[in-house]
């Protein structure tokens, strides 16, 4: 019996690919390459040529992936400018890990890295859904992270390493809810070295073992219970580890302590601002008549407003016990904790939470042409946000 049931618990998981992952993943793919060997074609409309070479990868590798492939060929440095401090390692060692082992250039390394990320970032939500409801729930919501009504699928298209922090928050989440803290553990440990964002999967495990404890032993029984004691420390010792020591490695580097997340835009620059002032500083500019707006600051202000609609959703759904608290309490500390910074990418961190799922709940699953109209208007605004991102002559000052 003992050996049966320590069979199931170190058993690997299935990696059966739902169609609905394969096709999304393939619509992906198609749309990035197609957009990636047209700029190709056509050097002169492609933006910035100092991001990077001008090649289909090339074309790909801006913004964002610029401090990547930095990290991937130079390290870590104080003085490097633009900053990369606040960028985490898993991205930019696996880049270099292509080049040493295949030769690829640090361009495709990260395109392959995103396109690896973006197929199991859905595969593992898809798993997670299908977890807490059915595999219909589960179908829907990953149309609805891949088809991001933020704007904001570009992620999936340009050679962003965000995806990987998709999989591994949707692994770990799983793992904690099907009551293997061990596994859990091991993906949020991936998580801290992918995102900022990753450091939150902690606390809000360890309070979620400990709940879980009390409703069962009650709290004296908790606290003397040895397994209680190794389920918290499974869960959440190693990637604690794995934070501390990656704090320790880029504060040492650039004199800043805390410098993954106290560092903003220069790399010796720090400060940090509540959420909510984050949020009525664009609002108020947006409000101001002598203030000109571009199409950018009513793209942000747009998800800003989808932000609280999507929030309001979830918390109603998590009080009607439809919900697990957990994601929603990720959900709301994800969202917040870039808004704490001079960075402004609040519609990118947003698809990367359980937020784009909100309509799941509110569009009825019979209606699934509501369903259908959503995914083409998130796959529509994205296209045009990529665009604007990426052709110099359509540029809307829109920070990705």
């Amino acid at each position: 019996m003992n050996a049966s049931v320590a069979s199931r618990r170190f058993s690997i998981p299935n990696l059966g690919i739902p169609r609905t992952v394969v096709i999304l993943w393939l619509l992906h793919l198609i749309i990035s390459l197609a957009f990636a060997f047209y700029l190709q074609a056509n050097p002169e409309l492609s933006e910035a040529p100092w991001f990077s070479s001008p090649d289909w990868a090339g074309n790909l590798a801006h913004w964002d992936m610029n401090w990547e492939m930095r990290i991937a060929d130079q390290g870590y440095g104080p003085d490097f400018t633009p900053q990369t401090s606040a960028k985490f390692p898993i991205a930019a060692l696996l880049t270099r890990l292509q080049n040493q082992v295949f030769g690829l250039s640090t361009q495709v390394g990260l395109f392959v890295v995103n396109k690896f990320g973006t197929i199991i970032g859905l595969w593992a939500l898809w798993r997670l859904v299908n977890s807490l409801y059915d595999s219909s729930t589960a179908n829907r919501a990953v149309c609805y992270i891949a088809c991001s009504l933020f704007g904001t699928s570009f992620i999936y298209w340009m050679s962003y390493p965000d995806p990987l922090f998709l999989a591994w928050w949707a692994l770990a989440f799983e793992a904690l809810f099907n009551k293997q803290p061990y596994r859990a553990g091991l993906w949020a440990t991936f998580a801290v070295w992918t995102r900022p964002q990753g450091a939150l999967l902690l606390p809000i495990f360890a309070l979620s073992i400990l709940i879980d404890s009390l409703k069962t032993h009650g709290l004296k029984s908790t606290i003397t219970d040895r397994a209680f004691w190794t389920n918290i420390l499974s869960a959440c010792l190693l990637p604690s580890l794995a934070l501390i020591a990656w704090v320790i490695r880029v504060s040492d580097v650039t004199a800043i302590p805390f410098a993954p997340y106290a560092a903003q835009q220069d790399v010796r620059t720090t400060g940090l601002i509540w959420p909510w002032q984050r949020i009525i500083e664009r609002f108020q500019g947006m409000l101001d008549p002598l203030q000109k707006l571009s199409l950018g600051k009513w793209l942000e202000g747009y998800q800003l407003a989808l932000i609280i609609i999507t929030l309001g959703i979830l918390c109603v759904v998590c009080w009607r016990g439809k919900l697990r608290w957990e994601l929603l309490t990720f959900t709301v500390m994800s969202v917040f904790l870039p808004l704490m910074t001079a960075i402004f990418a609040v519609g990118r961190f947003a698809t990367l939470t359980f937020l784009p799922l909100a309509f799941v709940y509110v569009v009825p699953s019979k209606r699934r042409w509501i369903d259908v109209l959503l995914w083409l208007f998130g796959i529509v605004l994205s296209l045009l946000v990529l665009t604007s991102l990426n052709i110099a002559t359509l540029q809307v000052n829109y920070v990705p």
